[in-house]
């Protein structure tokens, strides 16, 4: 296990009004916060504004979790849907996503269905949800305590994700990305026990300039490249996936390009990300501009 890197938290409505500057002043680097649980959008976190304004405001890092209640991997999708339209607006600002699925959670399934969940169907919604955060452009994190992990979740799943684990005494169990170390914990500007963490890696995203920002106009049958210039792979996606697609050209040095072309209606608008930060839109133009020059 490397040395602890930094000293998070991770909090939900439960903990009530934070002073995040205490927080922050105490040496806590961090947060988790919980963004909501189940599918529908009226089950977002009612502190969970207040809390990533304060957590960016006393200069800390953010990332977020969903408590999942999902009964199947379609389920699992429409709870990623919700989180990611509480958590759009602060896209960039958010290190990662984890999705927390616990007893609670399956006991809500045995309520509804009269069964137990299968660990089979455990790991294929973790995954729906993961995956599809992943595939808007999110840095994923799986949240697992030591019973989940060697009697739920299957080595195929673990290794997919990094590991937020819960494990509460002496060093940890199995490697991880984060770890959960208690959930009595006492932390200045916190009402009350705080769940406290150990980062063990480094999940901020890494710096880029481009070429294009602002918005642009492309037609169907046309397409835009971007010039990206960044020492490791960028992570490049559309906010809107059916409006445009992206398509990686070629590399020289740190120098990353890409197409991004139109498969929309005229009309239809895409926001294009680096890194989980919005660089710049682009609009599908009603016809293709001709250029003029020589013949």
């Amino acid at each position: 296990m490397p040395a602890v890197n930094e000293r998070w938290i991770d909090v939900s409505v439960h903990n009530g009004a934070v002073d995040w500057p205490k927080v922050a002043a105490s040496g806590v680097k961090g947060a988790v916060l919980r963004a909501g649980y189940g599918d529908d959008i009226s089950q977002r976190d009612a502190r969970f504004a207040a809390n990533i304004g304060g957590v960016r405001s006393a200069g800390m890092k953010a990332a977020v979790y969903w408590f999942s209640y999902a009964d199947s991997p379609a389920d699992a999708r429409r709870e990623w849907a919700v989180c990611r339209k509480i958590i759009q607006p602060y896209r960039g600002k958010i290190q990662f996503v984890a999705y927390d699925y616990e007893y609670d959670s399956a006991r809500y399934y045995r309520k509804i269905h009269g069964t137990d969940p299968t660990a089979a169907l455990i790991n294929s919604m973790a995954d729906a949800f993961l995956g599809a955060a992943a595939a808007d452009g999110w840095k994923t994190v799986l949240y697992t305590d030591n019973d989940y992990r060697k009697n739920v979740f299957s080595a195929a799943t673990l290794a997919k994700w990094d590991i937020w684990l819960a494990d509460y005494a002496g060093a940890a169990d199995a490697a991880c990305s984060l770890r959960q170390t208690g959930t009595e914990g006492t932390v200045p500007g916190i009402p009350g026990a705080v769940d406290l963490d150990e980062v063990y890696r480094d999940f901020s995203l890494p710096a880029y300039t481009c070429d294009t920002s602002g918005t642009v106009a492309v037609a169907r049958g046309a397409a835009y490249q971007v010039e990206i210039t960044t020492a490791s792979e960028p992570n490049v996606t559309a906010g809107t996936g059916d409006v445009v697609t992206i398509l990686p050209r070629s590399r020289f040095g740190n120098q990353w390009f890409y197409y991004l072309v139109p498969i929309g209606r005229p009309g239809d608008e895409a926001g294009i990300y680096i890194n989980g930060v919005r660089q710049l839109i682009v609009k599908i133009a009603s016809r293709a501009t001709r250029r003029k020059g020589n013949k």
